[in-house]
């Protein structure tokens, strides 16, 4: 894909403030080649990147760490951020100075969201929902909205509420360590609302939609984009 005037784009996203809410970039990994076999594109990530692509033992996990790698160098420029100055936060979480963002990946899809607050996103191939994880581990009432799909209509379901699961884990920095019973979420009405140990709380989603995957992004904003920005990186 090929940007024209970027520089001219940027001021006038900054002018109208279409940059001050929630960004979602995707990329397909299909078009990249194995690192392993093709190593050039490295040259443009850093030694840690690298380091983390090469230790895939599989060729696919290695794409999709490249296409992580790449899209990230590629947004965070047209948000006034560097990625040479990528560190690693005390949540364990990448930051960087200027703008919230967070990376999900799942067979040939790569994400990212960008923000002016805190957010968290997830992307997941929707295949058959596993047994008997959303009764072990989903609240009850998520647990129940999921029983009710009949066949795909289940799996859709089980992802949709998976992947809000994972991008509020993701936003808030607690990961796993937050039990996914803890909170849930609330769809029965035209905002989804997240709710914590009985209460409400100031987060905002918003589902995204890909062909063969749900995509869910939680945000201390609530201001979206409407639609996802694909990035070619081939």
């Amino acid at each position: 894909m090929h940007w024209i005037s970027w520089d001219f784009l940027n001021r006038k996203k900054k002018k109208d403030g279409t940059f001050k809410m929630v960004h979602l970039y995707a990329t397909d990994i299909r078009n990249l080649p194995d690192p392993k076999e093709d190593p050039v594109l490295l040259d443009k990530l850093s030694a840690e990147r690298k380091c983390r692509i090469m230790k895939f033992l599989k060729a696919e996990d290695r794409k999709r760490s490249l296409g992580a790698g790449l899209l990230v160098n590629e947004i965070l420029p047209r948000h006034g951020a560097s990625p040479a100055e990528i560190r690693v936060g005390e949540d364990g979480k990448p930051v960087v100075e200027g703008i919230f963002f967070n990376l999900s990946h799942s067979d040939n899809m790569v994400i990212c969201a960008t923000a002016k607050k805190e957010v968290g996103c997830d992307v997941e191939k929707i295949v058959r929902a596993p047994k008997g994880v959303a009764e072990r581990f989903f609240h009850p009432s998520e647990a129940k909205y999921v029983k009710a799909g009949i066949g795909e209509e289940r799996d859709h379901r089980f992802f949709r509420i998976w992947t809000m699961k994972e991008s509020y884990i993701k936003m808030t920095g607690e990961g796993m360590s937050l039990s996914f019973d803890r909170f849930e979420f609330l769809l029965d009405s035209e905002k989804t609302r997240v709710r914590r140990d009985g209460k409400i709380l100031s987060c905002h989603v918003m589902e995204y939609g890909i062909p063969g995957y749900k995509v869910s992004v939680c945000a201390k904003e609530e201001k979206f984009a409407k639609f996802i920005e694909f990035v070619d990186l081939g």
